[in-house]
């Protein structure tokens, strides 16, 4: 599980996205997606708070 005071230590990453100049040469996949470094650093983000369906309601906004 996360780590208690992740939330504090790491700060909150977004995948992007391709820029629309891209986009619009082709349809692949747009959004580059985080590596499995930074997606388990994301999920030490997590209190464990037992909020149920904590990922469309995160409190301190992890939900992705």
């Amino acid at each position: 599980m996360g780590k208690a005071t992740g939330f504090m230590e790491f700060r909150r990453l977004s995948e992007e996205n391709l820029p629309v100049a891209e986009r619009i040469k082709s349809y692949q996949e747009f959004v580059l997606h985080l590596t499995d470094e930074q997606a388990k650093t994301q999920g030490a983000r997590c209190m464990d708070c037992g909020i149920p369906f904590c990922t469309t309601g995160c409190p301190i906004n992890t939900d992705q």
